[in-house]
């Protein structure tokens, strides 16, 4: 708990005073009894009223150990993989929480802190990355953690053979040096101030040295893996050597549920403990339900429709732009997510990042404008075929909003729905245009790096631009503020005017969660908190 109480030390106590106040309330002492004994001891009331207020509150969230808790998302595939350096989806992100641990982790403000590695250095020009390891930090299967094991795991990231979905976060890496046995050093040949942040995202966790077997795999995460059926469900049961505090639970479950309504049903009767992507529309049924409530975060996730430059039926600028003008990106924000949301510009960049670039003049519903660019693309009366799931809330209502307005100008849209099972890996990438989701990314640079670069693996729309990619990297090694700020901006008007993308809005994450759910993290970079959570989480009637 500690004498600041969660932030309130207004009393300097002493270590002895501390420990007092911590066994007074342990052993029930009421708000009188509490504040006599304070002021007897030089505090006024006011300041007492205060301490013991800030107390009880910190010592009645003390974690407690025990108990099962079931946490359902809302997508899986046979592809589901525990594989750090094939996650994809939120589903192996959250996992990846669940039994890795990483150098780093992210913090709330997307700020990084040290974990695995318990001092991080570099040197003035961010080309050297120095981590010295925390040392006595043991593997699922008894092994201790050393700096060949952290080399071996970065090394899968790094160069121009790495399957690594994550490998363009590390393409300025030159190589990784062991130092000595708990010392690690990473030289880069391009500054990079972000480093150290892209570490603490999903890809980046540390496994035992030469271990291939993601059947079975082994990290050093809060829990180890009881059972791993992709497309199906893990289940971790509770690590008891786990180098930190936290992993609290006996068992931590984690599923998916594709249908919205039975995600529902099932959070309402407590089947499950908590459930991704709420839908909007039942926001008010689940505020007025005893028992549990909303874990939302404001962000600067998106969805839209991604269309493929690569092919000759999507790869026409003037019927992606009409499309882009079809879109009723009020409508969406207000109605659809009900306010959860801002909105989207065609670009990933939204007014949750610092980088955003605010100059972009805003696209909106313009049946004018879509008309005319919808004449100049020479389609015709050709159906649009534009594929979509219930990836996200809003996913499958844009394509049907966009397929209303574009009936009125003599666009014939065809919208295929199909189910979330297997949509990452048969749908998105593959059909020419498809719904798209994306979760928000610690920095611009890094959302742009793996969705936008013309060699990431996660280029959906098939974009490829010279000049984007060079100042992509350039602006890594850009200290002014006014210049990097202009180079962001510049790279946000290429997408929002050449790039294949329809992003109506930028979503806030909304998630549900009984109120014996305690420890969850708020991290904005996806459900769960960032799906930072699995470490902290606790249940408050174990």
């Amino acid at each position: 708990m500690g004498s600041d109480y969660n932030g309130v030390n207004r009393l300097n106590l002493t270590q002895a005073d501390d420990a007092t106040v911590r066994e007074m309330i342990k052993r029930g002492a009421t708000r009188r009894q509490f504040i006599h004994w304070m002021v007897a001891a030089g505090a006024t009331a006011t300041a007492a009223g205060t301490v013991f207020g800030s107390a009880t509150k910190a010592f009645a969230e003390t974690p407690k150990r025990g108990g099962r808790l079931v946490m359902a998302i809302e997508a899986h595939s046979p592809g589901d993989t525990l594989d750090p350096a094939a996650f994809k989806s939120n589903i192996d992100y959250f996992r990846g929480r669940m039994f890795y641990g990483s150098l780093v982790r992210l913090q709330d403000d997307l700020t990084y802190a040290p974990e695995l590695a318990e001092e991080v250095l570099t040197n003035d020009d961010a080309t050297e990355w120095t981590f010295k390891l925390r040392r006595g930090v043991e593997f699922h299967n008894g092994k201790t953690m050393n700096a060949d094991d952290v080399l071996y795991s970065m090394n899968r990231h790094v160069g121009p053979d790495s399957a690594s979905t994550g490998a363009t976060l590390f393409s300025m890496v030159d190589r990784w040096e062991k130092v000595n046995e708990y010392e690690v050093r990473a030289i880069l040949n391009s500054p990079n101030a972000d480093f150290a942040i892209a570490l603490g995202t999903f890809q980046f966790k540390i496994l035992p040295d030469g271990w291939t077997d993601f059947a079975n795999p082994v990290g050093t995460g809060p829990y180890k893996v009881k059972e791993f059926k992709p497309g199906v469900r893990a289940i971790g049961s509770h690590f008891d050597n786990y180098w930190e505090e936290g992993g609290y639970l006996e068992e931590l479950e984690h599923f998916a549920i594709p249908d919205p309504v039975a995600r529902l049903n099932a959070f309402l009767a407590g089947e499950i403990d908590a459930m991704a992507n709420v839908d909007p529309k039942t926001i008010g049924t689940i505020e007025s339900t005893d028992g549990v409530g909303l874990w939302a975060m404001e962000s600067g996730a998106f969805f839209g429709i991604a269309a493929r430059r690569d092919l000759p039926v999507s790869d026409n600028t003037d019927l992606i732009r009409s499309m882009q003008f079809l879109m009723d990106r009020e409508r969406i924000v207000k109605g659809v997510l009900k306010g959860q949301g801002t909105l989207g510009n065609d670009q990933p960049i939204g007014p949750a990042y610092p980088d955003h670039c605010a100059d972009i003049p805003q696209r909106m519903l313009d049946p004018e404008k879509a008309k005319y660019h919808f004449e100049r693309s020479g389609v015709g009366s050709t159906p649009i075929p534009i594929v979509v799931a219930e990836v996200t809330p809003g996913a499958v209502e844009q394509a049907l909003f966009l397929q209303r307005e574009a009936e009125k100008i003599g666009m014939n849209i065809d919208v295929q729905k199909v189910s979330t099972d297997g949509y990452w890996s048969s749908v998105w990438k593959v059909a020419p245009f498809c719904a798209t989701q994306w979760n928000m990314r610690p920095t611009a640079n890094q959302m742009m790096s793996v969705a936008f670069a013309s060699a990431a693996k996660w280029n959906e729309s098939y974009w490829k631009n010279e000049q984007f990619d060079q100042l992509l990297g350039d602006v890594l090694s850009v200290t002014d503020p006014v210049v990097r700020k202009q180079m962001y901006c510049d790279m946000q008007t290429m997408i929002h005017n050449t790039g294949g993308s329809i992003f109506p809005a930028h979503m806030n994450y909304v998630d549900g969660a009984a109120d014996h759910v305690k420890g969850r993290t708020h991290v904005p970079l996806n459900n769960f908190g960032g799906c930072e959570s699995p470490r902290s989480l606790w249940r408050d009637d174990a």
